[in-house]
C-alpha cells in the first residue's frame, strides 16, 4: 500500500507545535515554565526593591531576577524563534520539485521516501498511532513522529492506508 503527499509549512507549524506543547516530554515546563520564570523574576524585583535597603544586596537580587526573566522569555518564545527559521528556509525544507514524501508498507516494515533518500521503519518499532483531525501521527519506539494528513494526498487514501497500517502493527490474538 502507498501513500504520498506534499508536505506545507502550515502542516509542519501544527505538528510542530502540538508536539512541543503536548508531547509528553516536560510538557508543564514547556507550557507554563517561561511565563512562571518571567512573574517570579518580576515579583522578586519587586520585592527586593521594597524590602532591601541595601544596594549591595538590591544589585544582585535584580541581577538574578533579571536572569530569571530572560531565560524566562527563551523558553516562550524559543518555539517561534524554531519556526521563524524554519520559514526562512521553507523552499529549502518543504518546497521544491522533489519534496513530496512516499510512505509504503510492506508486510514488515514501513518505507519512508523523501528528497530520493529512503528510511526503513520495522513495524515492531512502531509505538502507537494517534488519530488528530487533520492527520493521523505514527509514533516511533524512538519518539519519532511521521504525520500522514488526511487531506490534499498527491496518491493514495489515508484510511485504507491507516487501517492496513494498524493490522500490521496490532499483535496477533489468539482466537477463542
Amino acid at each position: 500500500m502507498r501513500l504520498s503527499y506534499r508536505p506545507t509549512f502550515a502542516r509542519f507549524t501544527e505538528d510542530y507545535l502540538a508536539t512541543h506543547y503536548s508531547g509528553g516530554v516536560q510538557t508543564f515546563r514547556r507550557l507554563a515554565g517561561g511565563p512562571l520564570m518571567i512573574i517570579v523574576g518580576v515579583i522578586a524585583i519587586v520585592l527586593a526593591n521594597a524590602r532591601l535597603a541595601s544596594l549591595w544586596l538590591r544589585i544582585p537580587s535584580f541581577l538574578l531576577a533579571a536572569a530569571l526573566i530572560l531565560i524566562g522569555l527563551q523558553h516562550t518564545f524559543m518555539p517561534l524563534f524554531n519556526l521563524f527559521l524554519v520559514w526562512l528556509r521553507r523552499d529549502q525544507l518543504l518546497g521544491g520539485e522533489d519534496a513530496s514524501i512516499i510512505l509504503e508498507l510492506h508486510a514488515d516494515h514501513l518505507t519512508i521516501t523523501e528528497r530520493g533518500q529512503e528510511a526503513r521503519l520495522p513495524l515492531k518499532s512502531i509505538k502507537s498511532l494517534q488519530h488528530r483531525t487533520d492527520s493521523t501521527w505514527v509514533l516511533t519506539d524512538t519518539d519519532q513522529l511521521i504525520s500522514v494528513p488526511r487531506h490534499d494526498l498527491l496518491t493514495g487514501d489515508h484510511d485504507a492506508f491507516i487501517e492496513a497500517l494498524e493490522t500490521a502493527i496490532a499483535p496477533d490474538e489468539p482466537e477463542k
